[in-house]
């Protein structure tokens, strides 16, 4: 169950210990998140900080919207927990 809501952006990855995106918002997050890094990055050559914000955004929001992060076997529980939840 995600800290911030009832839907989780973002759940446990296939392989090895982390979080990726599992809903269209977790994607449509992550992609505007890639897209404004390399925007700064090119308007903003000088600013280290500033080119940061993006990432360190979605690292807030990835915590917020998550689900623990675990390994396979958390990933299928995640996936059970969707599937009794909207049926």
């Amino acid at each position: 169950m995600p800290l911030v809501g009832d839907k989780a952006w973002f759940g446990p990855r296939r392989f090895g210990w982390g979080l990726s995106p599992v809903s269209p918002e977790g994607w449509a997050l992550t992609a505007a998140s890639l897209i404004a890094t390399f925007v700064l990055a090119r308007r903003v050559p000088d600013r280290p900080m500033v080119r940061r914000i993006p990432a360190i955004v979605l690292v807030i929001v990835a915590v917020a919207k998550g689900t623990a992060p675990g390994g396979p076997r958390a990933r299928s529980a995640l996936r059970v927990a969707e599937q009794t939840g909207s049926s």
